[in-house]
């Protein structure tokens, strides 16, 4: 039974080209489900004998263990993605997920900084030292291109194109080119002339966001950089990695962009994911009360 979950999650890998972040959040919940058969019907040896009384019993467990409705609808669409694939496969003549409900999510639009603290943010690096020059390098291209943080820190220094100003982001189905505003290509220039080789990166290849020891940032890496900024900026509201991309996306839809070039930008599959940006809630500040609304550090 393990082995069909890990024959699913390679044809997730390589058909549909999951992230890898993905792919080890299908993985955790299905094995999660594999313990429960195992703990539930320990006679159970083949998915085939997994029925619908089995699911509903999983299914009222989770309750019982007061999961979120998000993570619940979460294993459940994992279920069903699982249980397709092996319908398919013909490894069982039926699927015991059709009849299985997950609870309903109300999802919230997502929540986009305003230009305000996008700009307190962009210049809280402001010392012109190494790790200076590359944090600013690193917050203005999350902002520039609305990049995931697990591509942010896979990012090649080929992947930048100075020259037309573009950066190469993702892979697989997920590979796009995405353009460099011009402050997003200022930061980058400094960062690649005065600062990343200092760390003992090599000039022409390599990780381009890179640590004190020349090696790739992680994403817990740059989860406390940009608390540290967000801190020194004065602002109030909870921001992550993700928000940036929330503000991309609500600032260049703002500023007259179709939700399709959005979509192409963001390296959205479908685009309905998209469109919960065009119904955002408008937002206070969320800097301090006495702060200035200015440009400068």
């Amino acid at each position: 039974m393990e082995q069909h979950i890990e024959q699913f999650i390679e044809y997730l890998a390589t058909a549909k080209h999951y992230a890898g972040n993905t792919l080890m959040a299908y993985r955790n919940d299905l094995l999660q489900f594999h313990q429960f058969v195992l703990t539930t019907r320990p006679y159970v040896s083949s998915w085939a004998r997994v029925d619908s009384l089995l699911m509903q019993a999983y299914l009222l467990d989770l309750k019982a263990r007061e999961y979120s409705a998000a993570s619940i609808a979460r294993k459940i669409a994992a279920l069903k993605s699982f249980y397709f694939y092996l319908t398919e496969m013909r490894v069982m003549a039926s699927n015991p997920t059709l009849d299985l409900d997950a609870p309903r999510v109300n999802k919230q639009p997502p929540r986009a900084l305003t230009e305000a603290q996008v700009t307190a943010l962009l210049h809280a690096p402001a010392e012109p030292n190494t790790k200076g020059l590359r944090d600013r390098a690193m917050l203005e291209v999350m902002y520039a291109t609305g990049v995931r943080v697990s591509e942010l820190v896979t990012l090649d220094v080929r992947d930048v194109d100075m020259e037309n100003a573009m950066l190469q982001v993702g892979s697989g189905a997920r590979q796009r080119r995405v353009p460099l505003t011009p402050s997003a290509m200022t930061a980058l220039a400094d960062y690649l002339a005065r600062a990343r080789t200092r760390y003992g990166a090599a000039a022409d290849n390599g990780p381009l966001f890179v640590n004190p020891r020349g090696a790739q940032l992680t994403r817990q890496g740059v989860w406390l950089i940009l608390k540290q900024y967000v801190k020194q900026a004065g602002i109030e509201t909870p921001v992550t990695p993700h928000s940036l991309r929330h503000s991309f996306a609500a600032h260049r839809l703002a500023e007259g962009s179709s939700l399709q070039e959005i979509q192409r930008m963001l390296g959205h599959a479908h685009l309905t994911t998209t469109l919960v940006y065009r119904t955002r809630p408008a937002l206070s500040d969320g800097l301090p009360k006495n702060s200035q609304e200015s440009d400068e550090p």
